[in-house]
C-alpha cells in the first residue's frame, strides 16, 4: 500500500517519496532522475536520501542489489551534484545495511574520480588531465568523495538522525521524533517505472548517416533527456551511443526495441551516460554488446557489480565487450571503429565510426588546451591528437554543458568545431538559443528529444519489410524460417490505436486473434495494477488465439499503437509449426515460478519452448561430475542427490543443474542422481544459447545448484 500523502509525505511518480523531518527532507528511494522530477515538482534537492533494501536473489527478474526491473533506485550522482555544486553541501546517504553503504562508495569513488588504483588508468598523463578538468578552485584542488557526501547505515546506527530516528521494520522505513510515528514508507518498489519525459516519434527518413536523438539534454534539464542517440549507418541496424535512462519505454515511443540495436558504445561512466545500461542488459530481451575501452570496461564491472551485489566475474556473464582502445581501431560487424581519450574528469573516449565523430562530453578549449600545453600538461603529441579529434567526420556530436568538466560554448568554439565536420550536432545542452553567425547557423544545429539528423542518399525502406522485422524481433515468431515469417508478415493486418484507448478489456472474450507491437507503447494492467509496458517486437493475445480463454490482461494503448494483427488460421499454422500447443503447459508451470511470475506470458511461452520434459527413474544418473554435457537440466517433480565433495539432495521444483557447464562448454561440476522416480526438463546446447543470448540475466535469477 502506497502511503497516504501527509504535510510530512510527499508521494511521487516511481516509488519516489519525499519526507519533511525536523532535521530535514529524507528522500526515500532514488530512481535515475529523481533531481528532474524533484525539481518538476518545485522541491529543492534534500539533505538526507535513504535507499531501499537490496532486492533477494533470484526474488525477480531483473532485480538484484539496488537494482529493480532493471532500474537502479540508488541513483544519486546528480542528487550529490546538485547539493555540493549548486547549495555547497553535502548530503548524506543512507542504507540498511553497512555491506550496502560499502557497496555505494565503491560506486561512487569510481564514477567521479575514475578506477581506484593507479595501476588501472592506461598511463599517467591521463590521470593528470583528468585531475585538471576536475579541479575545483573553490577548494584549491579536485574534490573527493568524502567532500560530497556521508555514507551510513540504519544497521551501524545510521538512521540516528538527532530529533528524527528512521528504523528500518522488516518492509517498511518508520520516521519517528520524540517516540511518534511521523511517517510509515513502504521498502517494496512495486511501480512500473516511467520517465519523466519522452523524445516525440518523428518520421523517419534512413540515409547514408542518420542519427535519432533519444535524448540531447543535460543531467539537471527536468524537460530534457540527457544525450543518447541511436546511429543507422546504411541499411545496417543502429548503434546505440551511451544509454539514456528508461530507455527500454524511450526506444518504445520511438517505435524500437532494445532488440534492434547491434552495437552498443558507452563513452564513460557518469551516471547520464549510463544509466539505462543496467535496464537494457538485464530486462533488454536480447544479449547487449558492448563497445568501450579496456579501462572504462573494467569500471564498469565494478560499478555494476556494486549495483547488483554481484562479483565482477559475474557481471561479465551478462553481456559480450568488445574493446576499443585509443590507437587501436576495433572492426566488428563490418564497422571500423577508432577512439581518443577525451578531455573530461574521469577516462572517456571520443569516437568514430562510419562517418561520425563523437566527442563523449570532451571539454574542448582550444585555448585552454594550449594553456594545459603550456604548463607541461599536455604533450605536443597529445595536444596535436586533440586538434584533430574530429577531423573530416561527415557529422560531429559534441557534447557541451559549460563549467570545468564541460565545454563552454563561444563563438570562436562553434567556428573552431565547425570546420572539423561537415555538419556539427551540440548536445549535452538545455539551451536551444545560442548566438550564431548566418554562417554558422548553416553548419550547426542543437539536438534536443526526437532530433533527426541527416546525410547522404535516401535508404530504400517500406512497410512490408518493417512488418518483417517486427516478427523478426518478436522472440517467437522469429523461431520460423525466412520465407515462412515473410509469409506471416505479408498475410497480417495493421490496425491503430489512437493515445489512451483500450485495446483489449480483462475478462473479454478472446477475438481470437494474436497480436504484435509494430509502433508505440502498450500498458498491461492485471487487477486494476499497472505491471508492464510493452514496445515494439512483443506479443499479445497468443493465449486466447491457443485455447480460446478470456482475456488475463487489460491493454491500454499508452501512446498511439499499430499492432499486427495475425489472423486466427495464419496463427493456428503458426502454432501446429512450432508446437505451440504442447509448449502452453510447461509455460503454465514457469508462469507458477517466483522469479519468473513478472514477465509477460508469451515471453514464458518461448522459454517453454527450449525445454523438453522426461521422466526418470530412480536411480538414474543425470550429470556425471568431470564428464563433458551437452544437456542442461531443470527440476520439475521428485528427489535428486547432488554430490560435488559432499552430498546434497534437492526437492525444490524449479532447480536447475548442467546449465552452466553446457553454456562454457565445460565438464559438469556435479554428479546428479535421481533419488526418486521424477520429471526433469531438459535443454540442449544450441537450445541453451539461444536462452542466454535472448534472456542474459536469467541464469541469475533460476536456483541453479552447479554455480
Amino acid at each position: 500500500m502506497k502511503p497516504v500523502a501527509t504535510d510530512r509525505v510527499r508521494n511521487l511518480p516511481n516509488d519516489i517519496y519525499f519526507v519533511k523531518t525536523a532535521v530535514g527532507d529524507v528522500l526515500v528511494n532514488s530512481p535515475p532522475e529523481s533531481l528532474k522530477f524533484l525539481l518538476a515538482h518545485g522541491l529543492t534537492p534534500p539533505t538526507y536520501v535513504l535507499l531501499p533494501p537490496d532486492a533477494p536473489a533470484g526474488s525477480e527478474l531483473g532485480s538484484r542489489g539496488f537494482v529493480r526491473r532493471g532500474i537502479n533506485y540508488a541513483s544519486v550522482e546528480f542528487l550529490i551534484y546538485a547539493g555540493f555544486f549548486g547549495q555547497r553541501r553535502r548530503i548524506t546517504l543512507i542504507t540498511v545495511t553497512q555491506a550496502q553503504a560499502e557497496r555505494l562508495s565503491i560506486l561512487l569513488r569510481e564514477t567521479f574520480s575514475g578506477p581506484p588504483e593507479p595501476s588501472e588508468w592506461p598511463n599517467d598523463w591521463l590521470k593528470r588531465e583528468c585531475e585538471a578538468v576536475a579541479f575545483y578552485p573553490p577548494l584549491g584542488r579536485v574534490p573527493t568523495i568524502d567532500d560530497m557526501i556521508k555514507i551510513v547505515s540504519l544497521e551501524a546506527g545510521g538512521g540516528d538522525l538527532g530529533p528524527t530516528q528512521i528504523v528500518y521494520d522488516d518492509d517498511t522505513f518508520l520516521f519517528l521524533e520524540n517516540g511518534q510515528e511521523v511517517a510509515r514508507i513502504p521498502t517494496a518498489i512495486t511501480s512500473v517505472a516511467l520517465p519523466l519525459t519522452v523524445a516525440p516519434p518523428q518520421p523517419l527518413l534512413r540515409q547514408t548517416i542518420t542519427l535519432q536523438f533519444i535524448g540531447g539534454s543535460d543531467g539537471f534539464d527536468p524537460t530534457g533527456i540527457t544525450t543518447c542517440f541511436l546511429a543507422y549507418l546504411g541499411t545496417g541496424q543502429p548503434l546505440l551511443f551511451d544509454a539514456a535512462a528508461y530507455l527500454n519505454v524511450r526506444l518504445a515511443y520511438l517505435g524500437l526495441s532494445p532488440r534492434q540495436i547491434d552495437l552498443v558504445v558507452i563513452s564513460h561512466l557518469h551516471e547520464d551516460h549510463i544509466a539505462g545500461l543496467p535496464e537494457l542488459i538485464l530486462t533488454g530481451g536480447k544479449r547487449v554488446r558492448l563497445v568501450t575501452a579496456q579501462p572504462i570496461y573494467r569500471s564498469l564491472l565494478r560499478v555494476l557489480g556494486a549495483m547488483l551485489d554481484l562479483a565482477p566475474a559475474a557481471v561479465a556473464e551478462l553481456f559480450d565487450f568488445f574493446p576499443l582502445d585509443p590507437g587501436h581501431a576495433l572492426e566488428v560487424n563490418g564497422y571500423r571503429f577508432e577512439a581518443t581519450y577525451a578531455v573530461h574528469s574521469i577516462p572517456t573516449i571520443a569516437v568514430r565510426v562510419g562517418g561520425i565523430g563523437y566527442s563523449g562530453d570532451m571539454r574542448y578549449d582550444e585555448a585552454w588546451l594550449e594553456h594545459l600545453y603550456r604548463q607541461g600538461q599536455l604533450s605536443a603529441t597529445r595536444l596535436a591528437e586533440l586538434r584533430r579529434f574530429a577531423e573530416g567526420a561527415e557529422v560531429l556530436v559534441h557534447d557541451m554543458g559549460g563549467g570545468a568538466v564541460h565545454t563552454t560554448p563561444t563563438a570562436q568554439l562553434l567556428r573552431d568545431l565547425s570546420t572539423k565536420s561537415r555538419r556539427l550536432v551540440l548536445a549535452h545542452t538545455s539551451r536551444r538559443d545560442l548566438e550564431m553567425s548566418r554562417e554558422l547557423a548553416e553548419r550547426v544545429e542543437i539536438a534536443g528529444s526526437g532530433h533527426i539528423v541527416g546525410i547522404g542518399e535516401v535508404v530504400v525502406d517500406d512497410e512490408q519489410r518493417q512488418r518483417f522485422e517486427t516478427l523478426t524481433i518478436c522472440p517467437i515468431f522469429a523461431r520460423l524460417p525466412v520465407h515462412e515469417r515473410a509469409d506471416v508478415a505479408a498475410r497480417c493486418l495493421v490496425v491503430t490505436y489512437p493515445a489512451k484507448t483500450m485495446i483489449a478489456h480483462e475478462g473479454d472474450e478472446s477475438d481470437g486473434y494474436a497480436y504484435v507491437i509494430h509502433r508505440g507503447v502498450v500498458e498491461i494492467i492485471v487487477a486494476n495494477e499497472s505491471v508492464r509496458f510493452l514496445g515494439r517486437g512483443n506479443s499479445m493475445g497468443e493465449r486466447g488465439a491457443l485455447i480460446g480463454e478470456p482475456r488475463t490482461s487489460t491493454m491500454l494503448a499508452h501512446s498511439e499503437v499499430e499492432l499486427l494483427q495475425i489472423p486466427p488460421d495464419v496463427f493456428a499454422a503458426v502454432a501446429d509449426r512450432l508446437g505451440l500447443h504442447e509448449a502452453f503447459a510447461r509455460a503454465e508451470w514457469l508462469w507458477q515460478q517466483p522469479a519468473l511470475a513478472a514477465l509477460p506470458w508469451a515471453t514464458l511461452l518461448d522459454l517453454a519452448l527450449d525445454f523438453t520434459p522426461q521422466s526418470v527413474a530412480a536411480g538414474t544418473t543425470l550429470c556425471r561430475k568431470g564428464k563433458r554435457g551437452t544437456t542442461g537440466y531443470m527440476l520439475v517433480s521428485g528427489r535428486l542427490a547432488f554430490h560435488n565433495g559432499t552430498t546434497g539432495e534437492s526437492a525444490r521444483a524449479g532447480d536447475c543443474f548442467g546449465m552452466r557447464s553446457v553454456l562454457r562448454g565445460e565438464p559438469y561440476r556435479l554428479t546428479v542422481t535421481a533419488v526418486t522416480d521424477s520429471v526433469v526438463w531438459e535443454i540442449n546446447a544450441a537450445a541453451l544459447q539461444r536462452f542466454y543470448l535472448n534472456y542474459p540475466d536469467l541464469l541469475l535469477h533460476l536456483q541453479t545448484i552447479d554455480r
